[in-house]
């Protein structure tokens, strides 16, 4: 278990006076576990008078995230003002949570974009016995290889040394008849019945507009967008377009999208949302505020942003 889970236990707590009922709850340990963390944060120098080894302003960002988002955890990376490294600093933590995490015959869904690519890249290479990566939505016809869904699924099996499973289809097709003949194919039945067995799925976050990446490489159109927004959507996650107060209903998109939807990804154990920029903030805060969001790893610029009220 990674030494900054057992300093923020130290936190909830001795500062904000968690149970260990709570504490069990919001990391999927045992109360007993959680009692010989507790009973071992003397012996391992963590808690004396003061709680040493972690940055406190990053420990009340990330308690403040959870508290404000109702999400299990939150891990803030320190970007120390660099916000242009500060994907990559997000990237080398979410990898060390997850080198962490993953364990055997774990299935494990990925979606897509360039802060993922860099998640996989940072992980160690360490093989888990009997896993599985899923592909979460169709294929991206992009230029930039290692952030395609297929190729994030590929290189995060590579790194467990497991298999992995590919959709093979459009993320976004023309219309909802050519979805609903695609989806009494074989092989994509087979996807859609791993991707509501996964136990943790791995996501980036999309905004929606006219310079996004969805719409730039043409999987939407200009005049797409304008529609959602005008609906009150704003970003996406996993292709799923959201709205600003976390709803998703009545979205006209869905029905041309072949991807796990969000139903699928709210009953997934653990859902973690990997996210940096500041041009993502609405984005996030509306991603979290959909209810899907388990695990949030963001850098500590974007945390206090996405704690902004305005």
């Amino acid at each position: 278990m990674r030494g900054e889970i057992y300093v923020k236990i130290a936190y909830w707590y001795y500062t904000l006076g968690f149970t260990q009922d709570e504490i069990a709850k919001r990391l999927s340990l045992t109360r007993q576990k959680v009692n010989q963390i507790i009973n071992s944060l003397m012996d391992l120098g963590i808690v004396s008078i003061n709680i040493h080894g972690y940055e406190k302003e990053n420990v009340e960002v990330e308690c403040k995230i959870e508290e404000k988002y109702g999400i299990r955890q939150a891990i803030v990376a320190s970007d120390y003002g660099e916000s242009e490294t500060a994907i990559y600093k997000v990237a080398n933590v979410a990898a060390q949570y997850l080198d962490e995490y993953i364990q055997n015959e774990m299935t494990i869904g990925v979606s897509w974009g360039h802060t993922l690519a860099a998640v996989v890249n940072e992980m160690s290479f360490k093989a888990r016995n009997n896993c599985c990566v899923v592909q979460l939505m169709g294929a991206q016809n992009i230029d930039q290889g290692a952030e395609k869904s297929d190729e994030i699924a590929r290189g995060l099996a590579n790194k467990l040394d497991c298999a992995s499973h590919i959709l093979y289809a459009p993320v976004v097709v023309e219309n909802a008849e050519t979805k609903m003949w695609l989806l009494r194919e074989k092989s994509i039945k087979a996807s859609y019945e791993l991707m509501s067995g996964c136990d943790v799925a791995v996501l980036g976050v999309g905004e929606l507009t006219e310079n996004a990446t969805m719409c730039t490489r043409g999987y939407i159109t200009k005049a797409d967008v304008r529609i959602l927004r005008e609906q009150g959507f704003v970003g996406d996650i996993a292709m799923n377009p959201i709205r600003k107060d976390g709803r998703w209903d009545g979205c006209p998109l869905t029905e041309r999208l072949l991807n796990a939807d969000m139903d699928c990804l709210k009953q997934i154990h653990n859902t973690i949302l990997v996210a940096s920029g500041r041009q993502k903030v609405e984005a996030i805060k509306a991603v979290l505020s959909s209810g899907c969001i388990d695990t949030l790893v963001i850098d500590e610029t974007t945390g206090r942003l996405v704690l902004d009220n305005n």
